[in-house]
Formats: structure tokens, sequence, C-alpha cells
């Protein structure tokens, strides 16, 4: 992996182990935002909208989580716990680039008797799994930051570890839409700048794994519904 990809996942990773760092010393990573900005109706409405329910509605039933599947959740895997996904009947996997995220998710995971099959320190374009070893699979708040060809390596991998017709579920800046100038804004204060991804290339290029069933345009993400095409390629995961 190129050097200037490599210092972007550090720095990212470092960006959230901070976060973590600061919300076990009670600590606000908000208040690193300045306030005018930060205590704007614009901000205010934004965060409200970004807390609602209905995309999480959303992602469980389109991914119809059942008994005996193997969920991946891509990049945040806090979201064991915000969207609830440790109460899935599907067995729970995450990888996120935070190791501290991972450490502090393990810990929680043991402390409230919520069985998981594993957390993995790993980025999305080298995941430690088997071929075709997922049903369903989320990738939530996690390609906003890299390029089309990080993005590309990314998607191959993905689509290796899922199995055939797998239901994935993943975002991408809505770059049409007012808000994501705030979303945007408020992710550079804490450290973590997007990359801007043409939308068309990206779909020309989401398009040779995955079939889309639907786009949801309505936020500042564009969320895409899709469906693996094909059994993923028998190689070795670290082939990029």
């Amino acid at each position: 992996m190129e050097r200037s990809v490599q210092s972007r996942l550090k720095k990212i990773a470092k960006a959230y182990d901070l976060t973590v760092e600061e919300y076990f010393n009670d600590i606000d990573p908000m208040d690193k935002v300045p306030a005018r900005f930060r205590d704007s109706a614009a901000v205010k409405q934004f965060l409200k909208m970004s807390s609602g329910n209905d995309g999480r509605r959303a992602i469980r039933f389109f991914l119809q989580p059942r008994k005996g599947m193997r969920f991946l959740d891509v990049g945040s895997s806090a979201d064991l716990f915000n969207y609830d996904h440790g109460r899935w009947a599907s067995t729970y996997y995450g990888v996120d680039i935070s190791s501290a995220l991972v450490k502090a998710m393990r810990n929680v995971a043991k402390s409230r008797g919520i069985r998981i099959g594993g957390l993995e320190v790993a980025d999305m374009a080298t995941m430690p799994f088997d071929d075709g070893f997922f049903d369903i699979a989320a990738v939530i708040g996690v390609l906003e930051y890299w390029n089309l060809s990080y993005c590309r390596r990314a998607l191959k991998e993905l689509h290796r570890v899922l199995k055939p017709k797998a239901r994935v579920v993943l975002d991408l800046p809505n770059l049409k839409h007012p808000d994501v100038v705030i979303m945007r804004k408020l992710e550079a204060y804490l450290g973590r700048p997007h990359a801007t991804v043409d939308r068309d290339a990206f779909e020309r290029m989401l398009l040779r794994n995955f079939s889309i069933d639907r786009i949801d345009d309505a936020g500042a993400m564009t969320v895409y519904f899709l469906r693996a095409k094909h059994c993923a390629p028998l190689h070795n995961k670290n082939i990029e």
C-alpha cells in the first residue's frame, strides 16, 4: 500500500483513538469546534437529524439479520451499541482502524455479556477473513475519507469476504446536499478530513461486483443498498 494511504490511515486512526480517550476522560470532542460554528442553528439541526433512528431501521430492514448469519460491520465498531447491532440475531464481527475503539468495544461487549464473533484492528482494504465468510455487511461512515483508488481496493476486498448475493449497505457523502458542507467542516475540526470521490466513477466501480437495489439521497450521505453479484473470487486476501 502506498505511503500516502498509510499516512492517512494513521491520521484517521489517531483521530478516533483520541475521541475514545476523550470519552473516558469526560471530554467533549465538540469543544475543539469553534463555538460560533458549533452553536449555529444549522449545525444544531444537522446533529439532530444525524442522530435519528430512520437510517438505522432502514439498514436493519434491508439486511434482515437472522440467527446463523454472520454480519460484518466495517469501520465503525462503536455501532455495535449505537445501532444495537449486539441485539441482532446475526453474529457480529467488526473491523476498525482505531485500536483504542476496538479495545473499548471488546471490553464493553464482555462487561455486558454480549456474544460477538470478533472485533479486529484492520482497514477495509485488508480484512482478516476467509473468502465468502459473511452473509450481510454494513459500511457506514468509512469511505468518505478515501480517494477512488483506495475505494476500489476496499470494495474488492469487501466483495471477497461476502457470500454470493450477500446484502450490503454502504454510504458516501452526497455532494449535492447542503448539509455535506457542515458535515465536512465538523469532521475536519475533529482531525478527520474527507476526500472527494466522483459519484459517477464510484458507481461504475461499485457495479463491477455489486448490484444496486436502491439508493437513498435524502440526507448528507448517499446510502446504497446492494447485493454481491456473484461468489467472491478465490484469491489471497492480501492481494490488491
